[in-house]
């Protein structure tokens, strides 16, 4: 049995209760044990059940010694991989089984299949069940904790390791997007029923869950808000109008009044307390994002309490927040001569089902409105710059977009394939910044640099030009005029014309070598 005890011992934490506020279940009593713990969360319900019976075999104290205690009854079938029965008719822990978390966690499924040997509802107090058989117990709460109380350490204290906090978590779909494209949120809460500890214990009877709704979002609509009970069970949570309002926020009731009405007020919660709050939603990227930041979208939660006096019905001064950020990427290409590499300007691209909306101020950039892989419609026509630059911004990582000229720099050729653009990355995300000692020879050329210090800080100076340059697709032209072979007069009719002429001629010489015979 000392394997059960420091069984025990790795998997709760033993405290000295120094409350002067408490909750007993059941009555004190002589060869009687007790389990206390000491910060039971107020509104969840706390069950103990016995997994086997305890005898004293001899006056045993409160030692490390386990000689004095012996656990008997039936191995259920569920735990037969983790205890046997000696020689002696004695349950012991099998020597196989060495996993302690495999071991607790199949008590725990087996003791949520029995019937109690006392439950209550905590007051947020510290909660005690007395008058107790001596056994091997499970306490099971939201989580739940495996504990033994034996005539060694008759009164147990124990902790709920798992009392649920307020927690908020955001996620998004996707690490990228092209402007134009759907993005597809969930944010997942934690939940209490009561905010605080004893009887400072606030009654939570609404959540309000926010977010900053952005201006590189529009188009959000909340695609559903459901509630998941500890058991696993789901329910649809009832808001209006299924979007977050005009001030980016929507509630959910989380308590109902008791009726008829009392003063002062009371309330019965709706939900298990430690439920979760999973809401799913989505916007459209717009062509407003940001080109060389990431685009950061924030989700809070903050409930609404009730004293426990029943008044003063007040947000809590605290709110639980989280973000998720995403990104967009860019391409860009480079018209240049084939023999000088000189830069070209006035070519004329588009890519199809890409539409794109000049960059305000800057010639030869362009941001993304929307983009249709799928799509053989014609797109935007866009321009190079003056340095023979074409610079698309907007684009998730994963895009290559094909290019076609639809008009080359005057004088020259266009370029007869498609160009594949693969998207870039449009931002860096951190710099270093250090000082130091540089030496120098006497021509001024530096031949060592002794760097101190060093801190990190976000790059702010980066644009798009910076990261894209240096992948810029390069696309030659070259100079010359190419005949027309389709439209116009083309070269079909001298074709035509030569050909008639050369026949034309072949009949005259065949006829004055008959007109000289005869």
């Amino acid at each position: 049995m000392k394997k059960l005890i420091s069984l025990v011992l790795a998997i709760m934490m033993v405290a000295v209760v120094g409350l002067a506020f408490a909750q007993t279940v059941g009555n004190a009593a002589d060869g009687k044990g007790s389990i206390t713990i000491s910060n039971a969360a107020k509104g969840e319900l706390y069950s103990v059940v016995k997994i086997f019976d305890a005898t004293i075999t001899s006056d045993a104290t409160a030692s490390a010694d386990a000689s004095g205690i012996a656990y008997t009854g039936t191995i259920p079938e569920a735990l037969k991989d983790y205890f046997e029965t000696d020689s002696t008719g004695n349950i012991i822990r099998k020597t196989t089984a060495t996993d302690d978390e495999a071991l607790v966690a199949a008590v725990q499924t087996y003791a949520k299949t029995q019937t109690a040997t006392a439950s209550a509802t905590s007051d947020g107090s510290v909660l005690t069940f007395q008058g107790l058989d001596y056994g091997y117990y499970a306490v099971i709460s939201s989580q739940g904790a495996t504990v033994t109380v034996d005539s060694l350490r008759p009164n147990v204290t124990v902790r709920d390791k798992n009392t649920k906090v307020i927690t908020a978590e955001k996620t998004v779909e996707k690490e990228s997007y092209t402007i134009g494209d759907t993005i597809n949120y969930t944010a997942t809460f934690d939940t209490v029923n009561f905010y605080g500890a004893g009887d400072d214990a606030k009654q939570v009877i609404k959540y309000t869950i926010t977010d900053t709704l952005p201006e590189f979002l529009s188009n959000v609509a909340i695609d559903s808000v459901i509630v998941t009970k500890k058991d696993g069970t789901t329910t649809d949570a009832t808001i209006t109008g299924k979007s977050f309002g005009s001030n980016g926020s929507f509630d959910i009731d989380w308590a109902d009044e008791v009726t008829p009405a009392t003063d002062p007020k009371t309330y019965t919660s709706k939900y298990d307390n430690g439920a979760k709050i999973i809401v799913t939603y989505h916007g459209t990227l717009t062509s407003v994002t940001n080109i060389n930041t990431a685009d950061t979208n924030t989700i809070k939660i903050q409930p609404t309490v009730v004293n426990p006096n029943g008044t003063e019905e007040q947000p809590w001064d605290e709110s639980w927040q989280d973000h998720a950020v995403i990104k967009t990427y860019g391409t860009a290409l480079k018209k240049v001569d084939g023999q000088t590499k000189e830069a070209l300007k006035g070519a004329k691209f588009q890519v199809p089902g890409l539409t794109v909306e000049p960059v305000s101020g800057e010639t030869g950039v362009y941001k993304v409105v929307s983009y249709n892989a799928s799509s053989e419609t014609a797109g935007t026509e866009m321009s190079t710059n003056d340095d023979g630059k074409l610079y698309i911004l907007g684009l998730a990582s994963n895009v290559t977009l094909s290019a076609t000229e639809t008009a080359a720099p005057d004088g020259y050729n266009k370029a007869t394939t498609a160009i594949s653009l693969p998207a870039r990355a449009t931002l860096t995300t951190e710099i270093y910044e250090t000082s130091g000692t540089r030496y120098y020879d006497k021509d001024g050329n530096l031949v060592r640099e002794e760097v101190t210090g060093g801190s990190k800080k976000e790059d702010l100076t980066a644009n798009y030009a910076t990261i894209l340059d240096p992948v810029a697709v390069e696309v030659i032209n070259n100079k010359g005029t190419e005949l027309p072979s389709t439209g116009g007069i083309g070269t079909t009719i001298f074709y035509i014309v030569g050909g008639m002429l050369l026949v034309g001629a072949a009949i005259v010489l065949v006829a004055r070598r008959k007109a000289s015979e005869n």
